[in-house]
């Protein structure tokens, strides 16, 4: 009754989006990794924006027209083999976030770009995942 049942093993997890990108120069995938626990939130974001008219070079430069190819979930390790390869190491979901967010925020001071609802949508999204603000933990 007490301390004789078995401890529930308590293992965070992480998702891992693999992501092509069609018209970069330097890196012709991203490997994205977040919490699985944030998986529905962050997966409808991010294919409304794969979907989005957003999703070109001239808006998210060298991430811009994306498509996801892959979603790993409940990943439990990540193992680094070559540290020296900038493609082997997945970008936080937080850095991937910010890379878009300020893109955005550069078109738009430069008026690029207009404001609109869809984009302040993203752009909010953006700001939480970037801030670690997007889900309410409880």
């Amino acid at each position: 009754m007490f301390g004789f049942g078995k401890k529930q093993r308590n293992v965070q997890t992480y998702d891992v989006l693999l992501i092509e990108t069609k018209e970069a120069s330097e890196r012709t995938f991203f490997q994205v990794a977040f919490s699985s626990s944030d998986t529905h939130d962050i997966m409808s974001m991010i294919l409304k924006l794969e979907k989005s008219k957003y999703n070109n070079k001239e808006m998210l430069g060298e991430m811009g027209n994306f498509n996801i190819m892959t979603h790993y979930q409940g990943v439990e390790t990540i193992v680094i083999h070559d540290r020296d390869n900038i493609n082997a190491t997945p970008l936080q979901i937080q850095d991937f976030a910010n890379m878009m967010l300020r893109r955005f925020e550069l078109l738009l001071e430069a008026g690029r770009i207009e404001e609109t609802e869809d984009l302040a949508f993203f752009m909010g999204e953006l700001t939480m995942l970037r801030d670690g603000s997007f889900t309410l933990r409880m």
